[in-house]
């Protein structure tokens, strides 16, 4: 599973407005804080805005990103 697929999942799971949601990705080592979910304004309705700090090998990394649902769930 990629770092990409775990935070999104965790975005998913989190409520809007909630800060502070930890997540780690066993396979590839990385970890991180979602450290805000908003409604996302980008895409499809039911797509969330966040912003995420990533540990990994390479450092650490803040990054902002837009989850959308799969249509799988």
């Amino acid at each position: 599973m990629t770092d990409q697929a775990v935070i999104a999942d965790t975005v998913g799971r989190g409520a809007v407005g909630a800060s502070a949601l930890a997540w780690a990705n066993p396979s590839t080592g990385s970890a991180g804080v979602i450290e805000q979910i908003d409604v996302g304004n980008d895409g499809p309705d039911g797509c969330r805005g966040f912003v995420t700090s990533r540990q990994s090998l390479d450092g650490m990394t803040r990054f902002n990103g837009v989850a959308c649902p799969s249509g799988d769930s």
